[in-house]
């Protein structure tokens, strides 16, 4: 048997430099991350993988040495898992559902039970204390369900893995794109490739001017006078009343967030397109014919943006978003037919790629030397890191089997069967489907609305339900997710030591912060602007189905009409036969699916960085060196936006702690 090579070892990429990335992101990047998002609606989520990289590849090089790719992937994993703000936001948002208005109209917030946010005349709710007892079943319910949801992707998560991949041998050919993407910057200092720190220098700086301007004035300003000063109306410039006398009910407005169109510039251009044209189509020229044909009977003249949402909404376009929702699953599903005959017909005609043709074709310094056989066996790669599918397939059980319980603890009177198809036929069956057609694809296939339709089926009443931890989940992401460990040859038990540090890191800095900043000022309130806007929206269509299952006027019923939702099905069928006849992209379609019935600030903002990246920075830097530069640039855009996030939260920590004396 021939030796091993060195390259084909498997390396665990869990080390100290794991240990204080993972402290870095969740005492530095996680509060940014957590303000910027409450304050501009933006997020550092999606650059601090790459800032978190950077910084230690840069560290490494001028140490005259390297992060191995394993070790990069690991930090990638680590970065991302902590930045998107914790796990504690459900307990902010549940708060602000018990005290709105708007959940109080449908009757959801006197309904809402204590385990998910105390009473509203609780102390906890009053002094906005995150700490007090009365907090106590609801922290206690997210901290058990942090280890409960882990044992269950690493359960089922690891058993598909091993179905799809280790027996199956299916290609996954997006993970081979991820695993060399997250591990790009995995270079030896010899190689120099200084252009990725220019161009990150480049984007940081533009991210510090911007994040002064956007951020750190109103911010700071609001701390010393009574009135911010405000350059950039946050989030956006509502003018919805001003033109209603020219486009009635058509929702205004226009944003002014940078950020939004460097997206523009990274996402695929023919779904921005797709986006921008379906929203212009439905919300600015749909929208007045609607109205003047009396669609809209609930829309009257002097509605804000976000009132002429809900009224149109309501009266209209829920039905048919729901409907093109439909659609876009039956188009997933032909593709995916599509992709299974294709790949009969290959089997037929004995020319089939195994995983090793593909690799090997592509990426052949990815190849794992166990993938050259034809036959897929369960006899795992020595080394990868590996465990028993017997303990893989107990922990999902023991997992599943608590969350059935607690669920059934918490809502007693709803259908245990359900629970029980939900655990254990829904979430394997479901999982399984996707990680397959991710296998095949590398597109995951939703079903949309069935967890609010099997709600409504069960025959319950009540609104306690909508916020048990139900147990019906798709773990179809993680097959490939092992995929990608395999192909950067990172030792599994990486990842489990990463999960057993990212999780008290994510428990108590999500905790610490979010505490903080709602003890600090109400959330919402007019020291976060963002969601002083967004969120009363989102609880009107949060409570608007929770109706669904209260006794007294179920408004969900009443905002649904099938004959709408017919529409849509077949107008979104529809429009992907005029864009597969016409040979146009399928972005196109998808991107339209997202459009429909939006205001028109975010597509807009999308479609300037778009015909700014195609039409003239990948014309004047070459289409290739712009795509590989346009990631690097947004995530020093986002770094340094985010520095600026990361000195206001300091300044506010520090003038929000300081106690006055009576002397």
């Amino acid at each position: 048997m021939p030796a091993r090579k060195k390259n084909d070892e498997f390396i665990d990429g869990f080390n100290w430099k794991t240990v204080v990335g993972a402290f870095f992101v969740g005492m530095v990047m996680m509060p940014a991350s957590i303000y910027i998002s409450l304050f501009s609606g933006s997020a550092l989520s999606g650059a601090a993988e790459w800032v978190t990289i950077i910084l230690f590849a840069e560290l490494a090089r001028r140490s005259i040495s390297a992060l191995k790719k394993q070790e990069v992937y690991v930090l990638y994993h680590v970065a991302g898992g902590l930045a998107g703000g914790g796990v504690f936001y459900w307990l902010i948002w549940n708060q602000f559902l018990r005290q709105s208005r708007e959940a109080a109209a449908f009757g959801v917030a006197q309904n809402i039970p204590v385990w998910a946010a105390p009473a509203a005349d609780s102390v906890g709710i009053l002094a906005r204390q995150l700490w007090h007892p009365d907090w106590f079943m609801a922290i206690g319910l997210i901290l058990v369900g942090q280890v409960l949801v882990r044992l269950n992707w690493f359960g089922l998560g690891y058993v598909l893995f091993r179905l799809t991949s280790d027996l199956e041998r299916l290609p996954f050919p997006l993970s081979i794109i991820a695993a060399e993407g997250a591990t790009a910057l995995a270079e030896s200092p010899e190689k120099k490739e200084s252009w990725r720190w220019r161009v990150f220098s480049t984007g940081a700086m533009i991210g510090l001017a911007f994040g002064i301007l956007y951020i750190g004035l109103p911010a700071l300003t609001g701390l010393v006078f009574t009135a911010p000063m405000v350059l950039f109306p946050i989030p956006w410039l509502d003018f919805t009343v001003a033109g209603e006398n020219v486009l009635p009910s058509a929702p205004l407005n226009i944003s002014f967030d940078l950020g939004s169109i460097l997206t523009g510039m990274v996402l695929p251009f023919w779904m921005i397109i797709g986006w921008f044209l379906m929203t212009m189509a439905t919300s600015i020229i749909g929208n007045p014919i609607l109205q003047h044909l009396g669609f809209f009977p609930t829309w009257k003249k002097g509605m804000s943006i976000i009132s002429t949402q809900v009224a149109t909404n309501f009266d209209f376009w829920l039905s048919v978003s729901i409907g093109v929702a439909f659609s876009v699953a039956t188009v997933g599903i032909i593709q995916i037919t599509r992709t299974l005959r294709a790949r009969k017909k290959e089997e037929a005609g004995q020319k089939v790629k195994t995983e090793a043709d593909i690799l090997m074709g592509t990426e052949g310094h990815l190849f794992i030397g166990s993938a050259a056989m034809g036959k897929g066996t369960l006899t795992p790669p020595k080394g990868r890191g590996d465990y028993p599918i017997w303990l893989a397939i107990l922990m999902f059980l023991v997992a599943m089997s608590a969350t059935v319980w607690i669920c059934h603890r918490l809502v007693p009177n709803f259908p245990l069967a359900f629970l029980l198809g939900y655990a254990f036929i829904w979430t394997p069956l479901t999982s399984y489907i996707s990680a397959r057609m991710i296998g095949l694809t590398g597109n995951m296939l939703s079903f949309p609305f069935v967890r609010e339709g099997s709600f409504i089926l069960s025959g319950y009443k009540g609104v306690d339900i909508w916020f048990a931890p139900i147990p019906m989940y798709d773990f179809g992401w993680v097959a490939p997710f092992f995929k990608q460990l395999e192909l950067t040859k990172t030792k599994f038990t990486s990842i489990i030591k990463a999960e057993l540090l990212m999780m008290p890191i994510n428990i108590i800095f999500s905790f610490v912060f979010w505490a903080f900043f709602w003890h600090l000022a109400a959330i919402p309130s007019s020291a976060f602007p963002y969601v002083d806007k967004i969120w009363p929206f989102n609880a009107i269509n949060t409570s608007l189905f929770m109706t669904a299952t209260m006794e007294g006027r179920q408004w969900l019923l009443e905002a649904i009409k099938p004959v709408l939702i017919g529409v849509g099905f077949a107008g979104g069928l529809g429009l992907y036969g005029v864009i597969a006849g016409l040979r146009l992209p399928v972005f196109l379609f998808y991107g339209a699916a997202a459009g429909v019935a939006n205001m028109p600030n975010y597509p807009i903002l999308l479609l300037v960085g778009a015909l700014l990246g195609r039409f003239y920075f990948a014309r004047r830097l070459g289409t290739e060196k712009w795509f590989r530069y346009i990631p690097v640039l947004g995530a020093g855009f986002a770094c340094g936006a985010g520095l600026i996030a990361m000195l206001v939260v300091g300044i506010i920590i520090v003038t929000g702690s300081v106690v006055t004396k009576p002397f």
